[in-house]
């Protein structure tokens, strides 16, 4: 494993966090949820105010990590079927901040989310994970040569 390819990993994984963003923007256009997935996650920090800014930082921080988790992971468990094992990291990364958000901020410093919430958070992640698969494909794999 080369350092350089686990920190660009990081900043892919901080990137694609763009994605879910745009995807959970979308979907507040048509009505459906309350926050977006920058407004979410800065309540991590804010605990009851909203803020994009810091929902960017925190975001980043956090898909950054993922980012580098998955490629560390990879060497384990390969490089083929990049996409989908980048979608599922990301849903079982959105499972656990889902329930760790719940079960600390959320009916205690913050309102109880509509449901609709949920599922724009699920689509941000399912946006995250198929761009971070992607952006791994193009930018660390077949950089090198590979033909997976």
């Amino acid at each position: 494993m080369n350092s350089d390819d686990l920190l660009t990993a990081g900043v892919l994984g901080a990137v694609s966090t763009i994605t879910g963003e745009i995807v959970s923007r979308i979907l507040l256009s048509f009505g459906i949820g309350k926050h977006s997935l920058y407004e979410l996650t800065s309540y991590i920090v804010t605990i009851n105010r909203p803020s994009v800014s810091m929902g960017l930082i925190v975001s980043c921080i956090i898909g950054g990590f993922i980012g580098s988790a998955f490629y560390y992971a990879l060497g384990r468990i390969g490089r083929t079927r990049l996409v989908a094992k980048a979608i599922a990291v990301s849903l079982c990364s959105w499972l656990l901040a889902e329930t760790l958000f719940t079960a600390a901020v959320e009916g205690h410093f913050i309102d109880i989310r509509p449901i609709s919430d949920y599922y724009v958070h699920l689509s941000a992640s399912l946006g995250y994970g198929a761009t971070l698969g992607l952006l791994f494909k193009s930018f660390l794999f077949r950089a090198k040569g590979s033909s997976e």
